[in-house]
């Protein structure tokens, strides 16, 4: 029901003679409601289930990489390792701590995948400034916004996201004021 809406506007922009920046902005505009729409969603989606709907074993490097492919300024270091999860879920979890990053941080952004004893990591960092020691939790409540630093685009639902996705992983996520800004995702990695 809440897309209905944006594809009725859609159309009618493509019947629309405006000028083209006009509806360059308009078309942006709508993509970001749309965006907007589907982390709401993901989010009831991810509060009503129990669990996973799909579990494959997949390699977070590789998956990282293939996320940071997308983005100018983005590098990806670090070793293979396997974990077990949606992989729809986890691409979404690395796609929303880059964006973060890209938003709100200062390039290079670097994505680092480790592992350590039986736990993966997966840190994304950049060169941002540090974000205050009292609004470090909150960055994962929904919809909070770090007074001052968010933009337009940012619909404060990126990392709450990240958090409920690696909880749903059987990980976490947190901050870490390293170099700049470093969020770090710990998920149970499989045996080598």
């Amino acid at each position: 029901e809440l897309r209905t809406p944006l594809t009725r506007i859609r159309l009618g922009l493509e019947l629309v003679e405006a000028a083209p920046a006009r509806k360059a902005e308009l078309a942006s505009d709508i993509a970001e409601l749309d965006q907007l729409v589907e982390e709401i969603l993901l989010v009831s989606r991810l509060d009503a289930a129990d669990g996973l709907d799909v579990r494959e074993d997949i390699d977070l490097a590789a998956l990282a990489a293939e996320e940071c492919a997308r983005y100018d300024g983005c590098g990806v270091q670090g070793q293979s390792v396997t974990v077990r999860g949606d992989p729809t879920l986890l691409r979404r979890m690395i796609r929303n701590l880059v964006e973060n990053a890209k938003l709100h941080g200062k390039p290079p952004i670097e994505v680092a995948i480790a592992r350590h004893g039986d736990q993966a990591t997966l840190s994304v960092s950049d060169r941002g400034p540090v974000i205050a020691a009292d609004a470090r939790e909150r960055l994962f409540s929904p919809f909070y916004r770090v007074p001052g630093r968010s933009g337009p685009k940012d619909t404060g639902l990126g990392l709450a996201l990240v958090r409920q996705i690696a909880r749903r992983h059987g990980g976490d996520a947190a901050y870490h004021p390293e170099r700049g800004s470093s969020f770090t995702v710990t998920l149970p990695a499989l045996r080598n």
